[in-house]
């Protein structure tokens, strides 16, 4: 079970990291045509969305090169990542966007197997 942690440590880092990244650099309007849920929504709060998801990315990977950090990176990161998706589920349930809201559980359960893990 630890090996399937690390792994989906890693997709999660560049699901989150990479993709926020992505989507930070992109022009609004290049966004708004890939993401139905960018046009409901300030272009500086997409911004802030998208700065979250790099540095919770990040803070997903750190462990692996921290080992003897005290500081929970998992923990926080996970925590705010889990609290983004719930938003983004709320989000897709208010604008009518249904098709996007099993991607976003699947990755809600991922973000929670790596934050509570329950093997001993």
């Amino acid at each position: 079970m630890p090996l399937l942690s690390l792994v989906i440590q890693i997709l999660l880092f560049l699901v989150f990291a990479l993709g926020g990244a992505i989507r930070f650099f992109q022009p609004i309007n290049t966004l708004a045509k890939r993401m139905l849920w960018v046009k409901y929504f300030n272009p500086k709060v997409v911004r802030g969305i998208a700065l979250i998801e790099v540095v919770c990315g990040i803070g997903i990977i750190i462990p692996l090169v921290l080992t003897d950090s005290s500081l929970s990176f998992i923990l926080y990161s996970g925590c705010l990542l889990m609290a983004t998706m719930i938003g983004a589920v709320v989000t897709h349930l208010w604008i009518g966007d249904y098709k996007q809201i099993v991607g976003n559980l699947v990755v809600l359960a991922m973000i929670y197997w790596v934050t509570f893990p329950t093997f001993p």
